[in-house]
This record gives structure tokens, C-alpha cells and sequence, in this order.
């Protein structure tokens, strides 16, 4: 084991003298530090203070986050012209039957019952020769079809009823069937004929 080195009398009076000189350096410097806070406390509250309560010259603080783009010169927000959520639905204005869905309208009403496909197709080529002679009879077919799915779709104009006993739609005025469930009704039973195969 290492001896322990003995301090002598004399080198003890040094540290002692050292310490002393550190402790009355610190006190110093304490002593400036909170004479230093007092006067900054005094001049803190001699400052005007704005309406919200803030200093004029105190920094704005920022929201947590990426700066805005102009935060060099701070524009005012443009508010939009509604409220917030979800924009609303666009609603079109309601346009008229164009001359397709006015050639299947007047078969249907003109033939007073429910109407195949088949039918229809009959009486669009029929229609097609006279006002469209150049049309072949797959555009023909491909015109009825989106008429039909317009008219019993979106516009609401012919109800559909399928019978079950053959592939496809009997087509009728909407008249004839139920607004809520969209089912013929009852009294218009005599308009569905079923051909005999």
C-alpha cells in the first residue's frame, strides 16, 4: 500500500489562504449577479405595455412547425368564401331530352305497354333509317342502350320490371310503378306481356 503524503503545516496555511481568495471572489461575483437581476427587473417593468398586454418590441413567437413561405413579410390570411368541410356537391342543372330519349319516351307511351330491349331496338332501327340513314346497327344498339340507362338511371323517367321468365328488362313509364320502391304497380299488370315462345 502507498503512504499517504502528510501535509506540512505550511502547505496547509497555502490551500487555506487559496480557498479563502476563491470564496471571496465568488461572493463578488454573486453580489454583481444579483445586483445585475434587480436592475434588469426594474427596467422590465418600466417598459409600456400594448393593449393584449405584449411589449411592442418583444418577439413574436411561432407556432410549432415549418414557417410560412412569407414569414419574412407577414400577409394577412385570405379567408375563404365558406364556411369549413366539405365543398358541396355540384348540383347540373336539368337538361332536356335530346332526340333519342324522345324516340324511346314515344315508343313506350305510343305502344302503352312494357317494352323489351329487343322492342325498343325494333323501333330505334325503324326511327334510325328515316333520321339517321348513315348509322349502322351496332351504334344503333350502342345509342338505345345508353338511353336506357340514362332514362332508367339518373333521370328517372322509365321504371324497369324483370319477369323472370326471360333474360333482360321489360321497360315502362315511370307512372306505372312505385316512386319508393320502384315496382309496377298492381293496375298496370295488364301492360306486361309476355311473348310465347
Amino acid at each position: 500500500m502507498a503512504k499517504r503524503k502528510t501535509l506540512s503545516e505550511k502547505d496547509i496555511d497555502q490551500l487555506l489562504g487559496h480557498y479563502r481568495a476563491e470564496r471571496r471572489r465568488l461572493s463578488f461575483q454573486l453580489e454583481n449577479v444579483r445586483a445585475a437581476i434587480v436592475d434588469l427587473k426594474k427596467a422590465k417593468n418600466a417598459l409600456p405595455r400594448s393593449a393584449a398586454g405584449a411589449r411592442p418590441d418583444a418577439p413574436v413567437k411561432r407556432k410549432p412547425g415549418r414557417p410560412s413561405k412569407s414569414a419574412s413579410a407577414p400577409a394577412a390570411k385570405k379567408r375563404s368564401k365558406r364556411g369549413p368541410g366539405r365543398p358541396p356537391k355540384r348540383v347540373r342543372p336539368p337538361r332536356p331530352l335530346n332526340e333519342w330519349d324522345g324516340m324511346v319516351m314515344g315508343a313506350v307511351r305510343s305502344a302503352g305497354k312494357l317494352m323489351t330491349k329487343e322492342e325498343l331496338l325494333a323501333a330505334a332501327k325503324q326511327w334510325a333509317g328515316s333520321k339517321k340513314p348513315g348509322m349502322k346497327a351496332a351504334e344503333v344498339e350502342a345509342h338505345l342502350t345508353r338511353t336506357l340507362q340514362k332514362l332508367s338511371g339518373r333521370k328517372k323517367m322509365l321504371g324497369t320490371h324483370h319477369s323472370g321468365l326471360r333474360r333482360g328488362y321489360h321497360y315502362g313509364l315511370m307512372d306505372w310503378f312505385f316512386a319508393s320502391s320502384g315496382k309496377l304497380r298492381k293496375t298496370h299488370y295488364d301492360k306486361l306481356i309476355l311473348a310465347k315462345d
